[in-house]
């Protein structure tokens, strides 16, 4: 399903201010900082309450409100914005996919692994919203945040599925990255001869 991303980068803004507004509750109230799962627990929460929202919203001004699948496409994307990888994801979810080079946000490169190379759809609106997204990665993904702008303009981390991400800004004439995808686990012997790596014989 088509994902409006307009609608996506709009809630996004909504849910992080109203996130970041219950950060500074809880600090001023002297209660501890939520977990990374409390927080994104809260934010499911949050999701579901601005997207409520926007379709009394949309009933109250005569347009048809999103669908339960638009909703639920939705409440994906902003939640990947939020604290996954945007519009990145749906790569990330395609288990044939071995390699992901970004050179701009407009020029996407995936690599299969049959040997495959395909020009994908861009993963954001403009080289500054492809930096941003990158930034929100370095804060979400590892166990501390990690800056990525003029003075660190180079970064490497480790996504959540065990991908690694490398990304490069200013030193080059537009933004990139890399995601060189975890796709083999353990490989035994009896599988490296049933796709013919190795002979039997040997």
């Amino acid at each position: 399903m088509k994902i409006d991303h307009g609608l996506v980068k709009r809630f996004r803004q909504e849910v992080g201010d109203r996130l970041a507004h219950q950060r500074r509750l809880d600090q001023a109230s002297g209660l501890p900082p939520m977990t990374g799962e409390d927080e994104r627990q809260f934010a499911r929460a949050l999701i579901a309450q601005v997207l409520e929202e926007h379709a009394r919203g949309e009933i109250g001004v005569g347009r048809t409100p999103p669908t339960a699948e638009e909703e639920e496409a939705l409440a994906g994307g902003i939640h990947a914005a939020l604290f996954g990888v945007g519009r990145l994801q749906p790569l990330l979810d395609d288990t044939e996919i071995e390699n992901i080079d970004v050179n701009g946000y407009d020029r996407v490169f995936v690599s299969y692994a049959d040997g495959r190379e395909v020009l994908a759809d861009p993963v954001a609106e403009s080289d500054e919203e492809l930096i941003e997204l990158i930034q929100i990665l370095a804060a979400y993904s590892g166990l501390s945040s990690r800056p990525f702008d003029t003075a660190n303009p180079q970064l490497d981390l480790r996504l959540p599925d065990g991908s690694r991400l490398s990304a490069v800004m200013d030193v080059t004439v537009r933004p990139a990255l890399s995601i060189r995808r975890a796709r083999l686990g353990k490989v035994f012997l009896s599988d490296l001869v049933g796709n013919g790596t190795l002979s039997r014989e040997i």
